[in-house]
């Protein structure tokens, strides 16, 4: 029994030790175990915090790209490669960035290789642009050996504006009475209105940063009160192009906007579902996917309003800005200003040479010494086939009349002359004021092919600067045969009586009886035959569209414009050589064609918000609004719809001088351009007497179709760039009577402050004699084949004085501006149509249709020549953006 015992006591203790090895070896396992999860657990952390690190160096290459094309209007490869310089990489806790590179392919100059093709990610898909591939790669580290490797191909796409049928950087509105049918594609950084009183047709995408408003128009008048069309929107490619409505082309409800009723109402809950399925992402706002686009330079401060201004003093040559400028682009450049040291805008010590020309003719004496000395007209300039002509003088001496024909009873001495008192007695050598109908200094240059800039201001006048009473017009076979081979027109001969006819001799019909009117147009006195190039603009000179109070034939200072025309056909020729001038040594290669910049600041007050105070290329005429007046007349107060500039300050400064050159007081407080007193008799004193202040405009004349100027191979086009309200009169790279858009045209454009057109039956006569009466300023068809770029006026809310769309910046179809009877007549344009900025030299409002204008059959279409890059006119703006188009980790071992 006890060695039974002792034998069950040794099992137990073996079964006890093969327990405790087997707990033992479970307990090492386990530590082996939990020590292994946890260095696992620890590479999963930094695995995590390297691939953290790697996608925030990406993101930071990327920002650090879109800065660069921000900056710089085409980076080379250089500097894309810079931007992964050590200094530029991003400082994270722990991470150590091993590669860290920006590469661009490059053709055999060694310049980033770009292509022209569709865009094919992100809210700007199937957009055509300039695409420029960039490879991006980095990899980052972590102290424990953890790497993680991603790699990014992006493209930089320069987006044509052109290819648009409609953009707008702020609110856009579509709201026309009739049918409006404008394809091509639609873009606005802000709110889109969108209703018609007819039907309403889209047929490409729309994008809408802001909001998408279907129940009130921009002024809050509701749409259920006339505005009740239909609204076609595609979900398909080509859904619209057919019948309406369709399977893929559907009518927007009113409650099917992004908000519930008007602007800053509720969001529209269904809206996601609208946008994204019912209409497949073709109508989108920033809710579902629509992002800006913007210009390149456009930033803080900088607005795209500055692509048609001069550059100012000291501004650094070969910036982002800079070379944005229509200026620094052109390859022709035509400046006036009050003084000479103004046309060299870059030069800080500029010289005076002798294509600084001042428009004003001192021969025979005594005439008035204008400061600055005497320039290279003032002893009259030699016209090619024509003689020695002279800039035109005005005079009060009627002593010797008729037989020298150097007066007219409708001259008003200017109480002030940029702004001096007049007559200055030390300024006059003889008894009798005297002063230019014309003045002011001009210069232009043109780039040449040796890539410098050369002075031809006398080569120009030299081909003439003046015109009968009637523009050059091929519609109605009409020829300059005063200056036949003029290209800048400055002034018209003096048709005293307003007939259209020079008489060379006594007419009547003006006071004093026996008023003498001369054919002369060269020799001695026939300096005193010219008039300036005026005309009224009702929009900008009546505050309200009604006739209550007024005198028939009455106008104001604010609306008397003058012109300078630019002859397209002439301009053309020039170029061409056919004037045996310097025209064919002009670098067209530079742009897909010509680009002529215009600037003209004569007249144009200081800017007095600005320190120092400078000329801005603004008109300072914003107090045009005054919403609680029913009158219009300005009160001195700055409502946000007047200001223009966004700069919040009262921008009045260039009210002052408008009257000055007609007898009229606008110098009062608060000051008042639309006249206390109304010029009595416009069709005589405005039409005769030089224009004081900033109501100075550029107007294209003689440019049907064949005339515009293209490069030699007869490919590309010709763009107008403009600091100045543009109107482009007749027929424009098209023809009425042809009835279709027949080729070869140009591809053109106009980028200016504002358009106006009018119709091949303008006559500024006409118009002076019927400034009230617009029934009488009557138009027949008329086509324009150009893309546009301009301003328009900021929409404010329906005020108790008005009714419909009073208010509003007159819409889509408003935005080329009118000032004739359009009705029964069909105005025919194609091109596109691009609002960039606030009109911020005409300043008048929107209105309609009592006064300015009745509206023209609108037979609109988008140009799809632009969607071709070849086709896309000299200097097209171009948006850039860019898009991923692939990003993955590189799992390859290293």
């Amino acid at each position: 029994m006890p060695t039974k015992q002792v034998r069950s006591r040794g099992f137990a203790l073996i079964a006890v030790m093969l327990l405790l090895l087997l707990l033992s070896a479970l307990s090492v396992g386990l530590m082996y175990m939990v020590n292994s999860e946890g260095r696992s657990g620890t590479n999963d952390v930094q695995n995590s915090l390297a691939y953290r690190g790697a996608e925030g160096g990406m993101e930071k290459m990327t920002a650090d790209l879109q800065g660069l094309y921000q900056s710089s209007q085409a980076p080379t490869v250089a500097n894309i490669a810079a931007l992964g310089n050590p200094a530029m990489r991003p400082t994270i806790a722990n991470v150590t960035f091993n590669e860290y590179t920006l590469t661009s392919p490059v053709d055999v100059n060694g310049n980033p290789i770009s292509t022209y093709g569709i865009i094919s990610t992100g809210p700007n898909a199937g957009l055509e642009a300039e695409k420029v591939p960039i490879n991006l790669a980095t990899t980052a580290q972590m102290p424990g050996g953890q790497q993680v490797r991603m790699l990014r191909t992006v493209e930089v796409a320069l987006i044509p504006v052109f290819q648009f049928g409609v953009f707008s950087q702020g609110d856009l509105a579509y709201h026309a009475g009739p049918d409006f049918d404008f394809a091509g594609r639609v873009h606005t950084n802000g709110n889109l209105f969108i209703s018609d009183g007819g039907k309403l047709t889209f047929h490409s995408k729309i994008t809408a940063v802001g909001q998408v408003i279907r129940q009130t128009l921009p002024n809050g008048f509701p749409t259920s009160s006339g505005y009740t069309g239909p609204v076609y929107i595609p979900n398909a490619p080509g859904g619209c192009d057919s019948a309406q409505p369709s399977a893929n082309c559907i009518a927007i409800g009113l409650a099917q906007g992004s908000q519930v009723g008007g602007l800053n109402s509720a969001n529209n809950p269904p809206w996601n579902g609208i946008s994204l399925t019912t209409y497949n992402g073709y109508i989108i706002n920033g809710r579902t996917g629509a992002q800006p686009l913007n210009l390149p330079f456009v930033g803080a401060g900088v607005g795209p309003v500055q692509i048609i201004r001069r550059p100012p003093p000291g501004e650094l040559p070969g910036s982002q800005l800079a070379s944005s400028r229509l200026y620094n682009q052109a390859q022709i450049r035509v400046l006036l200003s009050d003084t000479w040291q103004e046309n060299h805008p870059l030069d800080t010590n500029p010289v005076q040479d002798a294509d600084d020309v001042e428009l004003v003719s001192q021969l025979p004496a005594p005439l008035l010494a204008i400061t600055g000395g005497a320039g290279w007209a003032q002893n009259g300039v030699n016209v090619a086939g024509v003689g020695v002509s002279y800039f035109g003088q005005a005079t009060t001496d009627c002593i010797n009349e008729p037989a020298t024909g150097n007066c007219d009873a409708d001259f008003v001495v200017p109480p002030f002359f940029h702004g001096v008192a007049f007559p200055a007695p030390a300024g006059f050598t003889n008894s009798k004021p005297q002063w230019p109908t014309v003045d002011g200094w001009v210069r232009v240059d043109y780039l040449g092919t040796d890539g410098n800039y050369h002075p031809i201001t006398r080569e120009w006048l030299s081909y003439g600067f003046a015109r009968d009473p009637l523009p050059p017009m091929p519609a109605n076979n009409h020829v300059n045969t005063v200056h036949p081979k003029a290209i800048l027109i400055f002034q018209q001969q003096a048709d005293r009586n307003g007939n259209g006819v020079i008489s060379n001799g006594l007419v009547s019909g003006v006071a004093p009886s026996g008023v003498y009117e001369s054919t002369a147009v060269v020799g001695v006195n026939s300096q005193y035959n010219w008039f300036p190039i005026n005309f009224y603009d009702p929009r900008e000179g009546e505050a309200r569209d009604t006739t209550s109070g007024k005198a028939a034939g009455s106008c104001t200072p604010n609306g008397v414009m003058n012109a300078v025309e630019l002859d397209v056909a002439n301009l053309n020729q020039w170029l061409k050589g056919n004037y045996g001038g310097t025209g064919a040594q002009v670098d067209w290669s530079k742009q897909n064609g010509y680009l002529l910049y215009f600037s003209d600041r004569r007249n144009m007050a200081l800017d007095t918000n600005t320190a120092p105070q400078v000329k801005t290329g603004e008109s300072g005429i914003e107090d045009v609004v005054n919403p609680p007046v029913a009158s219009g007349v300005p009160d001195g107060i700055l409502d946000p719809s007047e200001d223009v500039d966004g700069n919040g300050q009262k921008d009045f400064w260039g009210e002052l001088n408008i009257g000055d050159g007609f007898g009229i007081n606008t110098r009062t407080n608060p000051a008042n351009p639309f006249g206390a007193t109304r010029i009595a008799v416009c069709s005589t004193t405005g039409r005769k007497n030089v224009v004081t202040g900033a109501r100075h405009i550029l107007r294209l004349v003689d440019g049907s179709r064949g005339t515009l100027p293209t490069q030699p191979t007869g490919t590309g086009g010709f763009t107008v760039g403009s600091e100045n309200p543009v109107y482009v009169l007749g027929d424009y790279n098209a023809k009425a009577s042809e009835n279709s858009w027949a080729d070869p045209h140009a591809d053109a454009a106009i980028i200016s402050d504002a358009v106006t057109v009018l119709s091949n039956k303008w006559n500024d006569q006409n118009d002076f004699n019927n400034t009230l009466n617009m029934t009488n300023r009557n138009s027949i068809d008329t086509r324009y084949r150009m893309a546009i770029a301009a301003g328009k006026g900021i929409y404010f809310q329906l005020p108790a004085w008005g009714s419909t769309d009073d208010g509003s910046d007159g819409g889509v179809h408003n935005f080329i501006r009118y000032i004739e009877d359009w009705s029964g007549t069909n105005l025919w344009y194609q091109g596109s149509i691009v609002n960039l900025y606030y009109s911020q030299y005409a300043t008048g409002t929107f209105k309609c249709c009592t006064v300015v204008y009745s509206p023209p059959s609108r037979q609109y279409s988008f140009d799809v020549d632009f969607l071709n890059p070849a086709k896309l006119p000299p200097a097209t703006p171009m948006f850039r953006d860019i898009d991923n188009t692939s990003y993955n980790q590189d799992f390859t071992p290293h």
